[in-house]
């Protein structure tokens, strides 16, 4: 049963309430008029079409829904400003961490991630919900491309899960079992970490739900707890090696770079590069080492740069 269809039935217990109080005070000979007998349950009947429905609506028909709460985001009247912030930073990261998972599957991220269509499906009252949608391009698809939309919709539907193994002060093993890959799960946390709100908007709380794995909310606190273990995202069992390709996109705002080997896409960090020299690298062969993590298939997926070398053009990646 969809969560409209719920609404309905609940509507639709109401009513049947109501014919049934008025054949009883029939029945009875109770002197009620229709008015009184309406009285009993219009209230609710009103709320659940003023809320429940739009909300509803909303959990039905989006791959992610947005609860904010704080004084910006008052029932009656929300600041404009904290509208903006929910809805820009939505996109923004949508399609960033869209970009992200493109990259990290070695096809090229930021044409794609350009083209997918994101839909609003809806704001309801309650604080504020806000519901969003994924629709792949409507043009110029391959079958390729569709694959990479279906990848991109599984990474946004752990996004709450994911949130929910932040801890107090780490985020928690648990983490690792609900995103295998390092890489990918390097770039969820940035994401969610962009999604804790700073209060600076009006916005204490950030609550959201994906289609198939619940709800999550993050905070300010949750902000500094992501933000800390981004700084060394590595487990006890990182190893240690080195590896040569042709460096990728770099993020320089969170000193991450890819490096395209023949084991596949490598997610490096490196706190250390310069933006000048992240951008004299791109489209170059270099070689880096440091302590990295695998996937279950034990490809090399995300390292701690310890040293950057660049490599001669005339060496082919091999």
């Amino acid at each position: 049963m969809t969560h409209r269809e719920s609404a309905y039935d609940t509507i639709r217990v109401f009513l049947e309430n109501m014919v049934t109080e008025g054949l009883l005070a029939k029945e009875t000979g109770v002197d009620a008029t229709p008015r009184q007998i309406v009285d009993a349950t219009f209230e609710q009947i009103i709320k659940i079409a003023e809320k429940n429905l739009p909300l509803a609506h909303l959990l039905d028909n989006s791959d992610l829904v947005f609860h904010a709460e704080g004084r910006g985001v008052t029932q009656i009247m929300p600041w404009l400003s904290s509208l903006t912030w929910l809805t820009s930073t939505v996109e923004q990261n949508l399609r960033r961490l869209s970009a992200a998972v493109i990259d990290l599957l070695g096809a090229n991220g930021t044409k794609l991630s350009r083209q997918i269509d994101l839909r609003v499906t809806g704001i309801a009252p309650g604080s504020l919900w806000f519901g969003t949608k994924i629709q792949p391009p409507s043009a110029d698809m391959l079958p390729e491309d569709d694959q990479l939309v279906i990848r991109i919709l599984n990474a946004i539907d752990l996004l709450p899960v994911l949130a929910n193994d932040i801890g107090d002060n780490s985020v928690l093993p648990g983490a690792a079992e609900t995103m295998p890959d390092p890489a990918l799960r390097d770039v969820a946390l940035h994401t969610l970490l962009s999604f804790s709100p700073t209060g600076t908007r009006g916005i204490d709380t950030l609550e959201f739900s994906s289609r198939g794995n619940g709800t999550a909310s993050l905070s300010q606190h949750d902000r500094v707890v992501l933000r800390s273990a981004l700084r060394s995202p590595l487990g006890d069992l990182a190893l240690h090696g080195a590896f040569t390709g042709e460096v990728r996109a770099a993020d320089l705002d969170k000193t991450r770079f890819n490096l395209r080997t023949k084991e596949g896409v490598l997610r490096c960090i490196a706190p250390e590069l310069h933006p000048e020299q992240a951008r004299a690298m791109l489209g170059h062969l270099a070689l880096v080492s440091g302590r990295y993590e695998t996937d279950r298939d034990g490809r090399p997926r995300l390292m701690m740069v310890e040293k950057i070398e660049t490599v001669p053009e005339t060496k082919k990646l091999l």
